[in-house]
């Protein structure tokens, strides 16, 4: 049997150069996610063309270069609607088709719900941090356990677990990565142990709920599982895991880790919760938003909907609590102080001749002190004023916002905007993936890898993991879901059909372990520890990391594997 006629056999669609197009664009895409770029472009200013004559020079008359320069950051955010708006212009994609039906979805995966639910959790979650609750646990423990090193790793691995099952693990690597650089600064311990322990622990205990990873979020919505069910069938995978992974942690950094640190007695955790209210108003909405998932879970209601109003409402409390701060100390600021004068002021002191009038000069009179070149470049003049005028009220709003509603405002310049751009646009990268026959052989071959519950947890679970390293996790996870749907995969038994789809969660959650590309996360923490003064390398988070990895990923996919033989 040809190829032709196998393909023909299986239902695949045959590929074209759209699709080869396609798939270079994906590949492109996710290249300069995980290493974007930065470029300048130079541009001419309108002014400068319109006098380009008469300046022969590199500056024109108002001392402007002629070329301006736009930076290019091809990264997360800009890369997926260049490439969109590449595949449009060579009719390999077309909009009414790949464009719209990425941004609306569908077969239960709705873009803009996902965009909307993982802003008002991560609303919660940096009010929360601003708050400075989160910091007052992380000091609190290492002063009070942090005189023993491998006590302090156990610690911190602990608290890390726990901080990313009730937020997610970018609130806990944003929160916990500084103090433990500074904690290393003041008592000079080698950091890297303690950065390793809290980044594995972040992504190990973010698969426990629906909102631990946006990944999680896409699979289970893709999948229609409700957080209750989520959180059962996951709870006891992130166990096994999180046990796992730090029994090899210990075992492997048991001699760089001192027995003995010094602690810095001068850092007080209560010198870390900047604004009491908010911390304890922001612990009861989380909780309650938690509590609402799981009750919404035995009505059907969609988790988009539940979650939207608790961020609103965190939003609501820190402006109300930040507008009544700030109205208080301009009360007091604005208290008049009395002022005695030695010698009363009256009008016979004032000489008229000291006071002189000024005039603006007429239209016609300022017309005929300009020459016609002068005149001539009144309205470049005029259009550059006019855009200082408006940066400088940009700047001062953004001044006000700052100096009424501090927490909102550092909440809002923290939520992940890029998120937006980035998943948007690989919804429809992917969406084109499928409509020009790339997903259809993905879920075909997941098929034939999957002959049995067990080895459909396993290969899945082992090709997620990496393929997240390539991909990175959000990218992957999208592509992934739409294979498992597909009418092919779907040809598979019931059992194994939700062995593949619970262990694309564990891949694309433990799978960030193996390298820093597996996660934004990862890509973030690399970033905030070098701006510490703490490189860890690509090939030296490998070494801590890749046991770790496989260890727990042999781990929660043995523990799925016997769930899913117990619950039929």
């Amino acid at each position: 049997m040809s190829a032709s006629e196998l393909r023909d056999e299986i239902g695949l669609p045959s590929l074209t150069w759209r699709s080869w197009l396609v798939l270079a664009a994906f590949i492109v895409t996710t290249v300069f996610v995980i290493r974007p770029l930065s470029f300048r472009v130079p541009l001419p200013r309108p002014a400068a063309i319109h006098s380009l004559w008469q300046h022969p020079a590199t500056e024109t008359g108002l001392g402007i270069p002629r070329w301006w320069y736009i930076g290019v950051h091809m990264d997360m955010k800009l890369t997926p609607w260049l490439v969109i708006l590449l595949l449009l212009a060579s009719t390999a994609i077309r909009f009414g088709d790949e464009v719209v039906h990425g941004f609306v979805g569908g077969n239960g995966i709705e873009p803009y719900s996902i965009v909307i639910l993982i802003f008002a959790l991560a609303y919660i979650c940096i009010s929360l941090d601003e708050s400075g609750l989160l910091s007052y646990v992380a000091v609190h423990v290492t002063s009070r356990w942090g005189h023993d090193g491998r006590v302090l790793l156990l610690c911190f691995y602990a608290l890390s677990c726990v901080m990313a099952v009730i937020t997610n693990n970018d609130v806990v690597v944003l929160c916990l990565t500084p103090i433990i650089c500074i904690f290393s600064d003041t008592t000079g311990a080698n950091a890297e142990p303690f950065l390793i322990a809290m980044f594995i622990a972040a992504n190990t205990a973010s698969m426990a709920l629906f909102i631990g990873n946006p990944t999680n979020i896409i699979v289970a919505e893709a999948n229609n599982v409700s957080f209750l069910s989520y959180s059962a069938w996951m709870g006891l995978p992130f166990l096994g895991a999180a046990v796992a992974g730090i029994a090899v942690l210990y075992l492997t950094s048991m001699r760089k880790i001192p027995r003995a640190i010094a602690i810095d007695v001068t850092i007080r955790p209560r010198d870390m919760l900047r604004r009491f209210r908010q911390a304890v108003l922001g612990s009861v909405v989380l909780v309650s938003c938690l509590i609402a998932l799981s009750v919404s879970s035995f009505f059907g209601v969609a988790v988009w909907i539940v979650t939207l109003p608790f961020g609103v409402a965190m939003l609501l409390i820190d402006a109300i609590i930040d507008l009544s701060t700030t109205r208080a100390m301009r009360t007091l600021e604005s208290a008049p102080i009395p002022v005695t004068l030695s010698e009363p002021i009256t009008y016979a002191d004032v000489d008229a001749s000291d006071i002189e009038l000024q005039c603006a000069p007429t239209a016609s009179q300022l017309a005929g002190s300009l020459s016609p070149t002068a005149v001539a470049e009144q309205p470049n003049k005029a259009r550059i004023m006019y855009s200082a005028r408006l940066r400088r009220r940009i700047v001062h709003g953004i001044h006000i916002l700052d100096m009424r509603v501090p927490t909102v405002s550092a909440v809002l310049r923290r939520l992940p905007y890029g998120i937006i751009p980035f998943s948007l646009g690989m919804f429809i990268i992917v969406e084109s993936l499928s409509e020009q026959g790339w997903t259809p052989r993905l879920a075909w071959l997941l098929k034939h890898m999957c002959p049995s519950t067990a080895a459909a947890v396993f290969i899945v679970g082992a090709v997620t993991s990496l393929a997240c390293n390539v991909l990175n996790n959000l990218p992957m996870a999208i592509l992934f879901s739409r294979a498992l749907q597909h009418p092919i995969f779907a040809q598979v038994d019931d059992g194994s059909r939700r062995g593949a789809m619970f262990a694309l969660i564990i891949g694309s959650n433990v799978g960030a372990n193996f390298t820093l590309v597996g996660s934004l996360a990862g890509l973030m923490f690399q970033g905030i520890a070098s701006q510490k003064k703490r490189e860890i390398g690509y090939f030296t988070f490998m070494r801590w990391c890749a046991p770790v990895m496989v260890v727990q990923l042999a781990v929660s996919c043995a523990i799925l594997v016997a769930e899913l033989a117990v619950v039929k």
